[in-house]
């Protein structure tokens, strides 16, 4: 009957441990946008985008860091991603990816 116990008490005792050393682990999204590049300051390592995707339609500025080249792309158009899910005005959002977008000529 003790031996019972005891197995009892250390099962207990292990999935316990078990449940509790389990982190949660949370997935971060990233907003797709599409834009053009209205200005770049590289001292402050900011870029204004007129933002094309109705998710965060309008002018805004991100942040970059400098693992990502901006010289030069004035006036381009931009795809890129974002470290948010959400785009809310007045916020400032880092581009995390980045690539020049296809030019579609319509004839």
């Amino acid at each position: 009957m003790e031996r019972k116990k005891r197995c009892w008490v250390l099962l207990i005792s292990i999935l316990a441990f078990s449940v509790l050393s389990i982190h949660s682990v949370q997935a971060v999204d990233e907003l797709y946008l599409t834009g053009v590049i209205r200005s770049i300051d590289l001292r402050a390592g900011t870029v204004t985008v007129d933002v094309k995707s109705r998710s965060c339609k309008g002018i805004r500025r991100f942040r970059f860091d400098n693992t990502i080249d901006m010289e030069g792309l004035e006036g381009k158009k931009i795809s890129f991603s974002i470290d948010s899910s959400i785009c809310k005005a007045g916020g400032v959002y880092k581009i995390t990816a980045m690539t020049l977008a296809q030019e579609v000529n319509s004839r």
